[in-house]
């Protein structure tokens, strides 16, 4: 009895058949995969809902768009801001004034914090920068606090402190507290 043997060409053949096949089907299960967790939106990171408004990470920070198409930008992941709690504030009153102080002692870390109050919050069109303290940082600018408003002129004061306190009396809106960028975008998302 004779036996037939294979050339070797068809059972290369077949092998490369069978990897092609292989390879077709994790294929089809890494896009079955892929499409699969597309599905899942509510549990990406990069993503947050708050107030109805979705929030996406981006190099910049944390935005959103309102229904009106304007965005809202914060630095902060808007979930770590929940155990934060401020008083309501309506920020829209300090568009009102003709004038606005903003009081701060150059010392401290407040730049932040104030680059995300102007981005996000509307204020009247004269605004005067200001100090709390007299220091030479301070030499070319006015000195003032809470005392200072009224009378159509609004004062802003933030400052680093142990506890975290924002209060609006007076026309004197003062933000307070370890991480001030923070506490601002609180206020923001609580004005939206």
């Amino acid at each position: 009895m004779k036996m037939i043997r294979r050339p070797p060409r068809e059972a290369k053949k077949s092998n490369k058949k069978m990897y092609v096949g292989l390879l077709g089907l994790m294929i089809i299960a890494i896009m079955v995969g892929s499409a699969a967790d597309l599905w899942r939106g509510d549990e990406k990171e990069g993503a947050y809902e708050y107030k109805g408004l979705s929030f996406a990470q981006t190099d910049a920070g944390w935005v959103a768009y309102k229904p009106d198409n304007s965005q809202v930008w914060i630095m902060t992941n808007p979930a770590e801001l929940e155990n934060i709690t401020i008083p309501y504030l309506n920020t829209a009153m300090l568009r009102t004034y003709g004038k606005l102080y903003v009081t701060y002692n150059p010392k401290e870390r407040v730049r932040a914090a104030l680059n995300q109050f102007f981005k996000n919050i509307p204020v009247p069109q004269l605004v005067v920068p200001a100090c709390t303290v007299d220091v030479e940082e301070c030499a070319e600018l006015p000195l003032k606090n809470c005392t200072d408003a009224g009378n159509g002129v609004g004062v802003l004061l933030l400052r680093e402190a142990n506890e975290t306190s924002v209060s609006f009396n007076n026309n004197c809106l003062v933000i307070e507290g370890k991480e001030l960028a923070k506490i601002v975008d609180k206020i923001i998302l609580e004005s939206i």
